[in-house]
């Protein structure tokens, strides 16, 4: 971390730091900088994440890589007074469903507040095109193939507030096309979702008050709308899930509206009609030389009977 062009590495120092910039910031304390301050200017801290090519670093030993990423970081130009970025490579995941493969990325975090005591945002239209400029041309240095027209063009802003997705759904009219688009894709998304939940419950409630019901039906009905039903292990505990054509997953309990308990108990129910349903193994079925060896085992038995009957 760089902190007023001063070196912090001990974590426990800055952290320390940040916690006097977030009393600053917040009216607890008074200002390092001749600047005033005002109530819509509390940001304490913007951060960035960049991601990485995993192997940007082979070879390289650890003060290299500090050395090559501080050159990163001053080459964005943040105009700030503090400055701290780490290193991430990606965990495995605990479990064997839940792994994940290397993730190399960098955090910025950085004081929106420039020495002189200007505070100041990140536009996403021009600063970013600044931002990805820089981390291209570090890139670059490094053997990697760019594509400059993409990053001087960042695309279409995709994020859209709640508020302005609730004047479109009320049949208000948005003034920027870009968001009244953004919009109607996501009110039509959530139509999709919940077209999808209405007919899974559905399906899930007619099954379960067939005098057919089994698992292996409910299969093949999922399997002909393309959508699957599984078990997965999600945070602590194990859930039911439907999963429809596009990969996305519902969770069986909010589309029946009843308890995680109660899902499980009617799976294993509808599980159970499978296996009775499975016939069981007939006589006839019995192989040969298991037959032949069950008629010696009866003559032996009989001839001891025999036997002892006339000792008697």
């Amino acid at each position: 971390m760089e902190s007023e062009k001063r070196e912090i590495s001990d974590r426990r120092e800055a952290a320390n730091r940040w916690k006097e910039i977030a009393k600053m910031e917040t009216g607890l304390s008074s200002l390092d900088t001749s600047a005033g301050r005002a109530r819509h200017d509390a940001c304490v801290q913007v951060r960035l994440f960049l991601p990485l090519p995993n192997l940007v670093f082979n070879g390289m030993e650890n003060p290299e890589i500090k050395e090559s990423l501080t050159a990163l970081v001053r080459k964005m130009d943040l105009d700030s007074t503090d400055v701290m970025w780490s290193l991430h490579k990606g965990v495995s995941g605990c479990s064997e469903k839940n792994q994940r493969d290397q993730n190399l990325h960098l955090h910025i975090s950085y004081r929106p507040r420039n020495s002189e005591g200007k505070k100041h945002r990140i536009c996403i239209r021009r600063e970013v095109i600044s931002l990805r400029e820089a981390l291209g041309g570090w890139l670059q240095e490094r053997g990697y193939e760019i594509d400059w027209e993409s990053v001087s063009q960042p695309g279409k802003r995709r994020h859209i507030s709640p508020e302005k997705i609730a004047m479109a759904e009320r049949g208000e009219l948005l003034h920027s096309p870009e968001e009244q688009l953004q919009a109607d894709l996501t009110l039509a998304k959530r139509l999709v979702a919940k077209l999808t939940r209405e007919e899974a419950r559905r399906i899930l409630l007619e099954l379960f008050r067939s005098k057919e019901a089994a698992f292996s039906r409910l299969e093949e009905e999922m399997a002909l709308l393309g959508w699957s039903v599984s078990r997965i292990r999600r945070g602590k505990r194990d859930t039911w899930i439907l999963k429809d054509e596009s990969g996305k997953e519902l969770a069986l309990r909010r589309i029946l509206n009843y308890r995680e308990e109660e899902v499980h108990r009617l799976f294993l129910a509808l599980q159970s009609r499978d296996a009775e349903k499975t016939p069981s193994k007939e006589p006839s079925e019995i192989p040969l030389e298991h037959a032949e060896d069950d008629a010696e085992i009866e003559q032996t038995e009989s001839g001891e009977a025999t036997s002892e009957v006339s000792r008697n």
